[in-house]
């Protein structure tokens, strides 16, 4: 069953609530190497909790308690004030009905009204190669020409490789996102107006779970920790859902971000506690909109590392029922 879901009556019955502000790099310490770390204060259905103060968090570094030196709370959904550096991964598997991908054309090509003016977003398909169908760029045409041609491209790449092509092969959706973070870092640091200051940075994901679970992922998370590249799988529906999916849910969980089923209202792949999901037209601005409320609704700090020491990070929450996901455990 298809659900037509308007995208401006989404927009403005979600997108509500104050704006926000937030800084942009930071300074060098010349004691060290200073860095913002970013964590998620979550409830039980994967929300971002906002309005807690630094009082509520615990950190420890290395088993020592710290304050939290320049602690930042989390923002709303609705705070455009840091531009979003983001990449969206396509499944090539033939399981998936491409009429799906092409009926979310236009809540990709609206995407960028839900961040920063500066954002850039690309578009790949991924098999057994990567191929870029949008370059990271500004371009609202560019990313609903990829998800409408979303077949027609599906059919070129099985027949052979484009210029584009990089190889991932049985690493598959999991090798193709370590070069997404490769290609992300490139792209900030070689533009004059991101290189400075603060960017979100992302990895979407629209598979129905198509994760080898033999590819060793230890690196992968890692150099997202270190970059705080998070991820976004969203489950394409297919015919049967099995335990692959808790591979698929990972991509979220490890990275600090979030996993939802396509159109679903609430974050989560537990198939029993889905609502809301959908396949129609627009269905996709749902996850757009939990990965702008995930992203903004961060909370971070600063550490200072002095070079050569090894720090080991925690955070817990002394508010009953917040989840916290701390992505980045260890500096260097």
């Amino acid at each position: 069953m298809q659900i037509r879901i308007p995208l401006v009556a989404i927009l403005l019955l979600i997108l509500s609530g104050p704006l926000g502000t937030r800084g942009t790099s930071l300074a060098s310490d010349p004691a060290g190497y200073t860095q913002r770390i970013h964590f998620s204060a979550l409830n039980k259905k994967e929300r971002p909790v906002l309005n807690l103060a630094e009082k509520d968090f615990e950190l420890h570094v290395n088993d020592s308690a710290r304050p939290m030196e320049g602690f930042r709370p989390g923002l709303p959904q609705t705070d455009h004030s840091v531009p979003l550096v983001a990449w969206i991964l396509i499944d090539f598997n033939p399981n998936i009905n491409a009429a799906i991908v092409k009926r979310q054309a236009s809540a990709v090509a609206d995407v960028f009204r839900l961040f920063h003016p500066e954002s850039l977003i690309g578009v790949k398909l991924v098999s057994d190669r990567s191929e870029t169908l949008a370059p990271l760029g500004h371009d609202p045409a560019g990313l609903r020409a990829a998800f409408s041609g979303f077949g027609e491209h599906r059919f070129k790449v099985s027949a052979g490789a484009s210029e584009s092509t990089v190889m991932v092969g049985e690493g598959g959706i999991a090798r193709a996102i370590e070069l997404a973070i490769v290609e992300t870092a490139k792209a900030i640091g070689s533009s004059p107006t991101l290189a400075s200051r603060e960017v979100h940075r992302a990895v979407m994901v629209l598979s129905d779970g198509n994760i080898n679970p033999a590819y060793k992922t230890r690196t992968l998370f890692e150099n997202a920790a270190r970059d705080e590249v998070f991820f976004y799988p969203v489950y394409l529906p297919r015919g049967m859902v099995g335990p692959w999916i808790e591979y698929y849910a990972d991509l979220g969980r490890k990275s600090g971000g979030v996993a939802a089923a396509l159109g679903a209202i609430t974050p989560g792949l537990d198939p029993s506690a889905w609502s809301g999901t959908s396949d129609g037209p627009n269905a996709l601005t749902f996850n757009f909109l939990q990965m702008a409320r995930d992203l903004n609704g961060k909370y971070s700090f600063v550490l200072t590392q002095n070079p050569g020491a090894e720090m080991k990070l925690s955070v817990r929450c002394r508010v009953s029922g917040v989840t916290i996901r701390l992505p980045r455990r260890s500096l260097p």
